[in-house]
């Protein structure tokens, strides 16, 4: 069985990685729908730590980069060699604190996951505050949803 996380940012402790209107956003958590758009499923897609992150709720859809900014799509076919390379990540220890996690682009591997203004880009981490932007920390959701 998969595990489900909520991924919060490491700088802004009550925000979680959620999907709204097929945008990857960082909000607080208020209703069930929040909570449940807040979860996402680490799939592993190859070695060196690549990841993929599969919303919970849709889980045809994953968060990936287009334009560097992070969506939630479906690949269009299962060759769709672009999609899936936008949407690898590495999961490394946290930019800013290493009990976290941040998530390096595969095919940009200068860009991170990280919040801007509460929207999610993939951006470089060139400072402090984009490290501390970029640094989530998976949790487990303190209510079971099903």
């Amino acid at each position: 069985m998969a595990t489900n996380y909520q991924l919060q940012s490491h700088n802004f402790r009550n925000n979680y990685i959620r999907h709204r209107d097929f945008l990857g956003e960082l909000t607080t958590l208020r209703t069930d729908q929040d909570k449940q758009d807040s979860l996402f499923t680490i799939v592993v897609v190859g070695g060196q730590n690549r990841v993929a992150l599969r919303s919970v709720n849709y889980p045809k859809l994953y968060l990936r980069h287009q334009d560097f900014r992070i969506k939630l799509q479906e690949p269009a076919g299962p060759n769709d060699q672009v999609f899936w390379k936008d949407a690898t990540f590495f999961q490394e220890p946290g930019a800013a604190d290493p009990t976290g996690v941040s998530f390096r682009s595969s095919n940009f591997p200068d860009r991170y996951i990280r919040h801007r203004d509460f929207h999610l880009f993939v951006e470089p981490v060139d400072s402090p505050q984009s490290q501390a932007d970029a640094t989530f920390h998976k949790t487990l959701p303190s209510v079971r949803i099903d």
